[in-house]
């Protein structure tokens, strides 16, 4: 089939510009990074400074702004917010208002947080706009509920501004400018040895300050365990303003352990840095038996997809993919799907329970280098290999949720696929907003993230490299194919006939399950991912019709299962 895609240099334009003006919470933050944000402007009525200019630039400590009610600052203010940064929600009055009772109370710029779902709006000053000279910034409410602790706690610093000739010495680094491994969930199967996996590393380093350095040097180290590489540049020179691609050796090993490989670079100057907040970052990576994906994985919980955002779904549906491609695909076949997502939670709560997800596999069988040549950027050739579907019984925002696919191709050596989850309307997928592969997208340009909107149009890049869809490919070994067919014999389950639950007995612990039920046409009524207690399964059928119904159950540890069962009231 032809899928549509638009033109990758239009979009990946607008998700990497260097832009200068930044919003960075700093070290020892847990959420330590840049956040995306929309700030006060004149032209829309503001008496803000010019975010642009390095003068403007301002660090404080975060905290929330009281009335003795609630954090909109609509009133007078009750808490003293002198030389801070105050933090506050959207709601009720206008922007320039919420401001000017910040700045009157001592802040020194002001972070709202959005109350709806997607990216943070333009805001226009109002009556007040005009009055107020500090700093007015929003951010998503993703982002605000995810640093909400810190800010009660009034523990972090953000800094807001352009830092380009701010401080006499200051170098940095992007998390847009440097190498990382090309997935962070690393197969073992596929990662034997250092003929099949290494990570370049490199990094741009930039000098923001006003003086000239001459010394300055790039540091990556990884750890896995034990520190097992550490390389530091030759001192390099970097003129104020400018900046200097520094390389390091390539890190490769004869064998690897799985588990999680912390990745950190260092840059360093003769001089004391006096806006060091930017001068390390970390990408990690995580060898493991099975779990492919672009999102971080959580080493102490199994491995599963780590969001930090649930991504807007403004249409009918949208179908969020990753690109795979191996020189030896051929040893492993697909089994299912870890990811996450949830519903609007603004204004009032909506649930995911009835919401249907689909998963896919295509073959990618257009035939490119990279992304200078390839044949066509408003279409793909793609063709579906697997498939999974999988309805919400309850309400699980942002948890992760297992579906199985229904083929269990074994994959082909070099072949280039999208891994895609399809959602309709009202359902949000889960991403992970610290992990960034812009610099990997700049060395390599290869496809990283494909989005499709229920227009037909597909992204190249879908949302930038810096936002990777939050789920995980659940591959296995194609030596072990037997594994995930199903076997002849049938499960024992009660009661049976059955009105409200069936009851699912095991042998031994499983793991969870995804169970597709169909009636004896061969259609598919319900499919459900069933939580596992010890060695039992119970399955709902409260809200299937009267009848006999085959069962397919594809558990988490490759095994499956069939059964019948028969409705009756």
């Amino acid at each position: 089939m032809k899928k549509t895609l638009l033109c990758f240099a239009a979009i990946f334009a607008a998700f990497v510009g260097n832009a200068q003006i930044i919003v960075y919470v700093e070290a020892p933050s847990t959420n330590e990074g840049s956040y995306d944000f929309t700030y006060s402007q004149a032209a829309s009525g503001w008496g803000s400074p010019d975010l642009n200019l390095p003068i403007n630039a301002v660090t404080g400590i975060m905290d929330f702004v009281t009335d003795g009610v609630d954090s909109l600052s609509c009133g007078t203010l009750t808490n003293d917010l002198t030389g801070k940064v105050a933090v506050l929600y959207r709601g009720t009055c206008e922007f320039g208002l919420k401001a000017l009772n910040a700045q009157n109370a001592g802040a020194i710029a002001v972070i709202i947080i959005n109350n709806s779902d997607g990216a943070p709006v333009g805001m226009g000053g109002g009556a007040s706009g005009a009055s107020v000279t500090i700093p007015v910034v929003m951010i998503t409410s993703t982002d605000g509920a995810l640093l909400k602790a810190e800010i009660e706690a009034a523990t972090s610093t953000v800094f807001i501004g352009n830092k380009n000739g701010l401080y006499a010495d200051d170098i940095g680094m992007t998390p847009d400018e440097y190498l990382r491994a090309k997935s962070f969930g690393v197969v073992s199967l596929l990662s034997q040895d250092d003929t099949e996996f290494e990570v370049e590393v490199g990094a741009w380093v930039r000098n923001y300050g006003t003086n000239d350095q001459t010394d300055v040097t790039l540091q990556c180290q990884i750890t896995m365990g034990s520190v097992i590489y550490d390389e530091i540049s030759a001192a390099t020179a970097i003129v104020s303003g400018d900046s200097a691609y520094i390389t390091l050796p390539t890190f490769s090993q004869t064998s690897y352990s799985n588990g999680l490989y912390e990745m950190e670079y260092f840059v360093d100057m003769g001089p004391v840095d006096e806006a060091d907040f930017d001068n390390g970052e970390v990408c990690d990576f995580y060898v493991n038996d099975s779990l492919f994906s672009l999102t971080r994985l959580d080493d102490a919980d199994n491995g599963q997809p780590i969001q930090t955002t649930n991504q807007f779904n403004s249409g009918d549906l949208m179908e969020t993919c990753v690109h795979f491609q191996d020189a030896n695909a051929s040893r492993v076949g697909i089994k299912g799907m870890t990811f996450s997502a949830g519903t609007s939670q603004s204004t009032g709560a909506t649930s995911t329970d009835g919401q249907f997800v689909e998963i896919y596999c295509y073959e990618w069988n257009d035939v490119f280098t990279d992304f200078n040549d390839y044949p066509d950027w408003n279409s793909a050739d793609l063709t579906e290999i697997g498939h999974g579907e999988f309805i919400y019984t309850s309400d699980l925002q942002s948890e992760n949720v297992w579906i199985a696919f229904e083929q269990n191709p074994i994959l082909v050596d070099n072949q280039r696929y999208l891994f895609c989850l399809n959602v309709a309307t009202d359902l949000y997928p889960g991403y992970d907003t610290k992990v960034n592969y812009n610099g990997n997208f700049d060395q390599y340009l290869q496809p990283l993230n494909v989005m499709r909107t229920d227009f037909g149009q597909w992204y190249a890049l879908g949302f930038g490299g810096d936002m990777s869809p939050a789920f995980s490919v659940n591959l296995f070994d194609a030596n072990d194919v037997g594994m995930v067919e199903l076997p002849s014999a049938e499960l024992d389950v009660y009661p049976n006939p059955a009105t409200e639950m069936v009851t699912i007995p095991l042998k031994d612990d499983k793991g969870n399950a995804v169970l597709t039920i169909v009636d004896l046409t061969g259609k598919v009524v319900s499919v459900q991912n069933v939580t596992a207690k010890g060695n039992v399964l119970v399955l709902d059928v409260t809200s299937i019709a009267n009848g006999t119904y085959k069962v397919s159950a594809a558990f988490e540890n490759g095994c499956s299962n069939n059964f019948t069962f028969v409705v009756g009231r």
